[in-house]
Formats: C-alpha cells, sequence, structure tokens
C-alpha cells in the first residue's frame, strides 16, 4: 500500500531504554549483557516493512550498548566501509542535546556505520565516523578504534553487538543528568534489504535530528 504520509510519521516516539553493564573485558562470548526490555520498537513497521532485524540498546554513564539481532539471512555478514550501500551494516545516529524540533545537526550529533564484517579490517567488525550534511559547527572526531564490537554467526543469521565510550560522543558527560538523548539508525542487509527506524532515505534522516527519536533513559 502506498501512503501520503508514511503511519510511522504521525507520531512522535519517546522510547525508554534501561540501564545495562558494561562489557566485562572478555575476549569471547557475548560482549554486551542487555535485558530484555532493552529492545526497541521499530515504527517502521507501522508502514509494513519487514522487521528482520531487532535492534536493542542499553545504557549506563560510561557509554552505549548497542545489539542487531538480524534473522533469516542465508549466508555470514559481508562488507566494506568504502562501499557502504553494498554492505551488511548498521548505520547510527545519535544526538546527546536533543530537542525534538531542530532540523540542522549540531556538534552534539554523530553519525557511525558499524560493519559487523569489514573487509578493510581483514573481514572484522568495525564502526567508521560518517560526515553528517550542513551540521553546524566543529566537532572533535570521535575515536572509533576506543569502540568495542563483536559479531555472532548462527544458522539463522548473525548478531552484532557494539559498546560506544560516552568518552567519545561530544555531551555525553551529561548525559546522566539530562535523562534522554536523540537516536535513529538504519539496517542494511544484503540479501534482506533495507529497515529504517522510522521511515526510509526518501526522507531527510541522514542530517535532520527532528526525524529521529527520543530515547529516555532509564536508571
Amino acid at each position: 500500500m502506498e501512503y501520503i504520509v508514511p503511519p510511522s510519521l504521525l507520531f512522535e516516539y519517546q522510547l525508554s531504554i534501561p540501564a545495562c553493564d558494561s562489557p566485562t573485558g572478555r575476549k569471547t562470548g557475548k560482549l554486551l549483557s542487555l535485558p530484555e526490555d532493552a529492545n526497541l520498537f521499530i515504527p517502521a513497521s507501522l508502514n509494513g516493512t519487514t522487521v528482520f532485524a531487532a535492534v536493542s540498546v542499553g545504557w549506563n554513564k560510561d557509554g552505549l550498548g548497542i545489539s542487531v539481532n538480524v534473522q533469516g539471512k542465508p549466508e555470514k555478514p559481508l562488507g566494506d566501509s568504502a562501499r557502504l550501500s553494498k554492505s551488511d551494516c548498521l548505520l547510527l545516529w545519535i544526538d546527546t542535546r536533543t530537542a525534538g524540533n531542530v532540523h540542522r545537526a549540531t556538534e552534539y550529533c554523530h553519525s557511525f556505520a558499524c560493519l559487523p564484517a569489514d573487509d578493510a579490517v581483514d573481514g572484522q567488525p568495525n564502526v567508521v565516523s560518517q560526515p553528517i550534511a550542513q551540521q553546524r559547527n566543529f566537532r572533535q572526531e570521535s575515536n572509533t578504534s576506543l569502540f568495542l564490537t563483536r559479531t555472532h554467526v548462527n544458522k539463522e543469521g548473525y548478531e552484532f553487538e557494539v559498546w560506544i565510550p560516552g568518552s567519545q560522543l561530544h555531551g555525553f558527560r551529561e548525559i546522566n543528568d539530562l535523562g534522554r538523548l536523540g537516536f535513529y539508525c538504519f539496517v542494511n542487509d544484503s540479501h534482506l534489504g533495507e529497515q529504517p527506524l522510522i521511515v526510509g532515505d526518501d526522507f531527510p534522516t541522514s542530517y535532520d535530528p527532528s526525524t529521529w527519536l527520543q530515547l529516555e533513559l532509564k536508571s
């Protein structure tokens, strides 16, 4: 069915995410321990979008933990950070000073491409910073080498985990007092297609923070 206005745009979303533990430092097994209520509602499902990836988010004063669980993928994830449109990847946008009505990214907005496997680093998981079009003011670039990542391949698909240190998100130091942040994500899969969080790239989600949703940070 074709919509003049996608149903997912008829609402403003404020989703709660739970507190979680920081990664333990173990070299194998799960990187994160996210509770069940970390699983996000995907508003794009209201538009008839097939949801093939469960997205979970948790937080604490030291950073953000994000997990993507892709089901129904017949082969292991593949990607190249130089060719994102052809890669299996999670695209992330985070705003540590969300206002809900600002149409141009500020210095508190961040964008990352997260790859469960990247040919540029011998097929290992990787995260790279992405520019945001028309972003106001300069901000210090995040050091993505400090991010922690882990990919778990199974017969149904894969799970990809990312830990983003708060030190690499401008403005995160005060996030405990603010209690919320802006968030958007887009899952791209070479076999299953695209899964936006709310709407696809027909809308300015890559640079307009007013199209992102808000995450309420529970303690």
